[in-house]
């Protein structure tokens, strides 16, 4: 079965990136709209897996992405890390001297405003990386800039003017590959889960500790909202170790017993962490 990867954005998004570095660089991509219109992607059989953004290393957790992840039973296959890498983008023929405004996602512009602010350059708001390197492409403006991925510039024929935008260097993104099923074991390993408490006090600490007893390392912990239930959460957790290792096993029935809802989300190859965190 041919494998296509959904994902959200225009051609040449990090999230496409991301699908390139995992699948190689020659596996089918299907662009969506939304991150629900990913999910419905699959559903419909027009793509086999997703590319999810779910974290970064400055801005925090992609909310609308985790709020997908308890509507759906796609299984986490792996997970990539993209270091985002902001390029100043423009038609042939431009200077970068010639450049007075740049457009790009809000997100990208707050992480290079201070090396636009020393180049003397406007940021302009716009709805997404990719999407403002291919309209630029469609419709050069004199003056005008996008910042996006270098593989945007590649896609729309756009000249890379500066490359590293970004104001500082440690800039990585954390995605979910989802499938359906679970991916063959390969160790390192993480495995993600959801899960309710009830609404008693010690509640959460109960079930965090049958992970702690049994020395398992949580790497993120994520509360959101319950949205049938206010005043009541979900907690997302990532861990080390496989669902099929007997201390992992072992924990997941405990919290079982304790939690109000448990929900899998699969175990899955763990990705390599930059050598720069490591340092932390």
């Amino acid at each position: 079965m041919t494998t296509i990867v959904a994902f959200q954005g225009e051609p040449g998004a990090y999230s496409e990136q991301a699908v390139r570095q995992f699948f190689g660089p020659d596996v089918q991509t299907f662009p969506c709209h939304s991150f629900a219109a990913t999910f419905q992607a699959v559903r419909h059989n027009q793509a086999t897996h997703i590319m999810l953004p779910v974290e970064n290393s400055l801005a925090g957790t992609v909310i609308n992405a985790y709020d997908q992840l308890i509507d759906h039973d796609l299984r986490i296959q792996g997970e990539e890390i993209v270091h985002v890498k902001h390029c100043l983008l423009a038609a042939p023929g431009t200077s970068v001297t010639d450049i007075k405004s740049a457009r790009s996602h809000p997100q990208a512009l707050a992480q290079c405003a201070d090396k636009l602010q020393q180049m003397g350059i406007e940021p302009v708001s716009y709805y997404d990386t990719a999407g403002a390197a291919r309209d630029l492409s469609a419709n050069p403006e004199p003056h005008t800039a996008a910042i996006a991925s270098a593989l945007a510039a590649e896609h729309y024929g756009l000249t890379i003017l500066v490359r590293d935008l970004q104001d500082l260097p440690d800039n990585y993104t954390r995605f979910f590959v989802l499938g359906n099923g679970d991916a063959p074991r390969r160790d390192p390993s993480k495995t993600s889960i959801i899960f309710s408490t009830r609404h008693e006090p010690g509640a959460l600490y109960s079930v965090l500790g049958a992970l702690a007893q049994r020395n398992i390392n949580l790497s993120k912990i994520e509360s959101r909202p319950r949205r049938n239930r206010p005043w009541h959460y979900m907690f997302y957790v990532d861990f080390h170790g496989h669902e099929t290792d007997r201390a992992v096993r072992e924990a997941l029935m405990e919290i079982l017993k304790r939690a109000s809802f448990l929900k899998l989300l699969g175990s899955y190859p763990a990705a390599d962490i930059p050598v720069s965190q490591l340092a932390e």
